[in-house]
């Protein structure tokens, strides 16, 4: 049974200053407490604030300061959350980099941002060497493995350019005495974080955001209605180095006091054996994480009790996942919406007062609008659906050396998403899909999400995707891309016949193929749809 819970004043969130105060204040609260946990060992807060002042430190003294750049290349670890806090403590900027990222990807994002050093976790050091040469910007490659530069192989080391220096990140936690964050912070102004988006079109781009970004829904926007507290056990399974981990679960749950319970990386029984073990009160995921661990409890039984509130971001969740996932873990979904660009957090979907299919009602300081493609406003209701636009203190400076593509997206204010959806009378939002993914077939509007929810429903599938392919005739043909469950038996004629009964015929799929291996997907859980059509 799920339990729905009663709103409560929401947090505070921190309105002035520099993001690492919340770990120091954490740390006066909570110094004995047990911050994470991560591959059966406990970090207490003190223990959290003294290696994020050790690390602090080394950084000064290599010459890290206000406004720096400093890459770090961590998979989910207690070292990505203790450096996070170092960098923010010095005033300088964090650029998180996914570990999965091949060399040429990584060179884009330390060119971009203009890096002055990167931190980076010993196995993923030659993919970043090979990475370096030409980025004159990067000045220090500090690797957080200890005496890992005299072990590593030379014939690495030796492609290391000569302007750069490999330096050991300290084990351990000497400091010169307390490490005091630089205070001299605009938070409206001074950038915490450059956040490089997904890049599912062209080069990820870099979204500056302040600090006052970060602080503006969290935690006490986003989380505060449901309770959030230093009780909390959250799960991290979500990559740390996106503003979802980052946002949610790094910053917020520390600067509540919470335990995070580290996974270097999903695996649903990995995830339902942590959740059984150390008690997991919250479960922040991506709709297909939910869809694998729901499988997996459908298989064999795990102690899931514990978990009172699971969180849903990044991708679209059907109603039937949400079914699913709730009736699974006996707990409510909250699916929230935003963006990179709007610093993890746009809208929620209110537990006590849901709407099942919408993205919810804007956060507390968010203005939400739905345009037309002359930038006019639209009235409520699903025939007029338009681009969705976001305005508030969330919303980034802009992309990082790129201000004809902040151009492209801003306007008056507001930052259009790029997704396609509408608000109802009640001013709650749905989305449709997005402004680029959207089909037209001879002059009719397609929106592929209200098609992949229809193949959903249907017994046997696993997954779904729609895309628009050339057509001489009529522009554009609907194809969709199917992977059934183990064992099921579905053909393309039974899911267009299913189609044909629940859709209008122009959005029926033409094309149906089916697939045995799951789609293609970035590390934020999105499908890649340009690798389909």
């Amino acid at each position: 049974m799920i339990q729905l819970l009663t709103p409560t004043q929401s947090l505070a969130p921190q309105t002035t200053g520099n993001l690492s105060i919340a770990l120091l204040n954490s740390a006066k609260l909570h110094r004995t407490k047990q911050a994470i946990v991560f591959e059966g060992t406990a970090t207490t807060y003190g223990e959290l604030e003294e290696r994020t002042q050790a690390i602090a430190w080394q950084l000064s003294s290599l010459g890290i300061k206000k406004n720096d750049k400093v890459g770090l290349l961590f998979p989910n670890n207690p070292e990505f959350v203790s450096s996070f806090f170092a960098v923010i403590s010095l005033g300088a900027v964090v650029v998180p980099i996914n570990p999965l990222l091949r060399s040429e990807e990584i060179r884009h994002i330390l060119q971009d941002s203009g890096a002055k050093l990167l931190i980076v976790q010993s196995n993923s050091l030659p993919e970043a060497i090979t990475a370096l040469p030409g980025i004159t910007s990067l000045e220090h490659l500090l690797v957080s493995s200890s005496a890992v530069v005299a072990t590593i192989d030379q014939a690495t080391l030796d492609r290391l350019p000569s302007h750069i220096r490999a330096i050991s990140l300290t084990a351990e936690n000497h400091c010169l005495g307390p490490f005091a964050p630089n205070e001299d912070i605009d938070p409206d102004k001074d950038l915490a974080l450059i956040v490089y988006t997904s890049g599912t079109t062209g080069k990820p781009k870099g979204a500056m955001l302040t600090h006052r970004n970060v602080t503006a829904v969290l935690p006490g926007p986003l989380l505060g209605h449901c309770d959030i507290g230093h009780s909390d056990r959250w799960l991290a399974m979500l990559p740390l180095c996106h503003v979802y981990g980052l946002g949610v679960i790094v910053y917020a749950t520390i600067a509540t006091g919470g335990t995070i319970a580290v996974l270097e990386k999903f695996d649903p029984v990995t995830a339902l054996e942590t959740i059984e073990r150390e008690k997991v009160t919250l479960l922040p995921a991506v709709p297909s994480m939910f869809q694998f661990m729901v499988m997996e409890l459908e298989r064999k039984k795990y102690d899931v009790s514990s978990i009172r509130v699971c969180f849903s971001g990044a991708a679209a969740l059907t109603p039937e996942v949400m079914e699913r996932t709730e009736r699974a873990f006996g707990a409510p979904v909250v699916e929230g919406y935003a963006l990179s660009e709007t610093a993890c957090g746009a809208t929620i979907n209110r537990i006590n007062a849901r709407r099942i299919g919408s993205i919810g009602t804007p956060l507390e300081g968010i203005e939400i609008c739905i345009f037309d493609e002359s930038g006019v406003p639209l009235a409520p209701g699903p025939e007029n659906v338009g681009e969705i636009a976001v305005r508030g203190n969330n919303v980034m400076l802009g992309y990082h050396n790129q201000p004809e593509a902040t151009t492209e997206v801003t306007r008056d204010g507001w930052f259009l998403t790029g997704d396609l959806g509408f608000a109802d009378e009640e001013g709650y939002y749905f989305i449709v899909g997005r402004k680029k993914e959207m089909i037209i077939r001879g002059g009719q509007n397609i929106y592929p999400r209200e098609i992949e929810d229809v193949i959903m429903r249907m017994e046997g599938v696993r997954e779904a995707a729609v895309v628009g392919v050339p057509d001489t005739y009529m522009g554009e043909r609907v194809k969709a891309i199917v992977v059934l469950a183990t064992g099921a038996a579905l053909s393309e004629e039974q899911i267009k016949d299913y189609c044909n009964a629940h859709l209008a015929p122009y959005k029926v799929p033409r094309l149906v193929e089916i697939r045995c291996d799951l789609l293609p997907r970035n590390s934020t859980g999105k499908v890649l749809k340009r690798l389909l059509s």
